[in-house]
């Protein structure tokens, strides 16, 4: 399998190289996109620049909320954005939701429903087209830094799935700090005697030296390198995953911050099966780290605008799963941020585990908004090869719709009620026991599919129109509506063919 999927990558290659020697011998002409699309009129297509955080809650941004986490740069990025009140990632952790980002598919149709522990053999399969070759094959340089988390064999690398250019990228799923060298001590960092949690690429560095720093000044390289032409930065993130770490003069001022507020120490919320959910936004050192990446944004904003493209460039921002709020009942202060008014974190399917913050911005092309019209991680792929003006691949993305209509303004009935849903068979640290929900307009059924849990209700319905914390199960009193929905999940799950992954082994 893995034979056939090289020969799938080498011929992709050697067409790619054929079109390049076409084009080189009858001279290069940029396309200038045909009217009507959404970059019509500019002599090449729009730079796209991702910013995917890791495990950014839907609250943790001032512009979402957060009274305690001071995010500036962010939240006038978010004044100059069309803004999504109602987007979802994939899943409520993380392999699975790069996935669909990568491919434009519900995970579980690639096998990956769980977040990949290491060492592992599951991967992002070689065969997909991903988001970076699309565009490769469109003309763009592709550039990936940071998180992948998609598999942890050399071949599995994003220079494997159509980028050019890769930086920082490590074999597991967080840093083994944030700190220079970057790197986790003790023999827990070597399964096979591999450095899974290293970050590579950072070689040059003094002590004190901050990750998302490092980061950076990688990404704003690449940046300046290729701004002749149109280019695709993914810049993923590590923070504000685990371990919770910040420069200690961010910390010092947010404990100033915490102790002036006068704030007391709150209760934690009780969860299903045990579990506890932190009721406040009260973590120094988390907010020193959303402050930095806050910081850190605005590094790569203003480069680009230095360089003079901001008109011409695409900002997409978003997260993988909700914030960290949620753990079980051994750790009884809950995780370090906060998802109130939304239920529960990451690692569940309510909605503080996959409501998440996204925003797009395109000066001169797209009128800064606010939008409720729901959308998922699938549906970036498709959106951001129609912002470029590349066509749209159906039978790759079969997941995600392009959502230009709705940056545009455009909030039609079909967008607004489309079934959004989620699988997520597994337990998980969070105290999360195997469910399975959907959404349909103000509707959303959670199924929980653990024989053994303890909660004596198997279907949760709730208005989110009226209850966004999911607090009133009205499955019984809408009985009718409980079942329909169920039975839509029921045929999506059987649609997308949902494969169970190998059982978790940590949390």
């Amino acid at each position: 399998m893995v034979v056939m999927s090289m020969k799938i990558k080498l011929l992709r290659l050697i067409a790619a190289v054929q079109i390049l020697l076409v084009l080189v011998c009858f001279g290069f002409q940029t396309r200038k996109v045909i009217s009507g699309e959404p970059n019509a009129g500019v002599d090449r297509a729009p730079n796209i620049v991702m910013f995917f955080i890791d495990d950014l809650g839907y609250a943790d941004l001032g512009c979402y909320g957060s009274t305690f986490h001071e995010t500036p740069v962010i939240d006038q990025l978010a004044r100059q954005s069309v803004r999504f009140n109602d987007f979802y990632s994939a899943n409520p952790v993380c392999s699975p939701t790069r996935a669909a980002l990568m491919t434009g598919k519900a995970p579980q149709r690639l096998g990956i429903t769980q977040w990949l522990n290491q060492p592992n053999e599951l991967h992002l399969p070689l065969e997909e087209v991903t988001i970076g070759e699309a565009l490769s094959e469109a003309g763009y340089q592709t550039g990936y830094i940071g998180k992948w988390h998609l598999g942890d064999k050399d071949m599995h690398m994003p220079q494997f799935q159509g980028f050019d250019w890769v930086r920082c990228v490590n074999r597991g799923g967080s840093p083994g700090s944030y700190f220079y060298p970057y790197k986790r001590s003790g023999n827990k960092n070597k399964p096979n005697g591999i450095r899974f949690w290293d970050i590579p690429d950072l070689a040059e560095g003094k002590k004190g030296d901050y990750l998302n720093d490092a980061m950076t000044d990688q990404a704003l390289s690449f940046i300046k390198e290729n701004r002749d032409r149109p280019f695709f930065l993914c810049f993923a993130h590590y923070a504000v995953h685990t371990p919770i770490q910040a420069p200690d003069a961010l910390v010092d001022k947010y404990k100033t911050k915490l102790k002036k507020s006068g704030e007391q120490p709150k209760d934690v919320i009780a969860e299903r099966n045990g579990a506890r959910t932190r009721s406040a936004q009260n973590n120094p050192t988390y907010a020193a780290m959303l402050e930095n990446l806050d910081t850190n944004v605005g590094r790569v904003l203003q480069e680009i605008e230095d360089l003079e493209l901001r008109e011409n460039t695409v900002i997409v921002f978003t997260s993988d799963n909700g914030g960290l709020s949620t753990l079980a009942s051994r750790r009884s202060t809950g995780g370090p941020t906060c998802c109130l008014p939304l239920r529960a974190g990451k690692g569940w399917t309510y909605e503080g585990g996959i409501r998440i913050p996204t925003m797009v911005s395109w000066p001169g092309h797209l009128k800064p908004a606010e939008t409720s019209v729901p959308g998922i991680t699938m549906d970036l792929y498709p959106t951001i090869l129609d912002l470029a003006g590349v066509a749209l691949k159906p039978k790759q993305h079969l997941d995600g719709v392009s959502l230009v209509p709705a940056l545009q303004g455009n909030t039609g009935v079909e967008l607004i009620n489309r079934p959004l849903a989620w699988t997520y068979p597994h337990d998980h640290g969070s105290g999360h026991s195997p469910s399975n929900a959907i959404r349909m307009g103000k509707w959303k059924l959670i199924k929980l599919t653990d024989e053994n849990t303890k909660s004596k209700d198997r279907f949760e319905l709730y208005d989110l129109q009226a209850d966004i914390g999911e607090s009133t199960n009205l499955a019984i009193k809408h009985h009718d509506k409980t079942h329909q929905m169920a039975k839509r999940l029921s045929e999506w799950l059987e649609s997308t063919q949902p494969k169970k992954s190998p059982k978790d082994r940590g949390n």
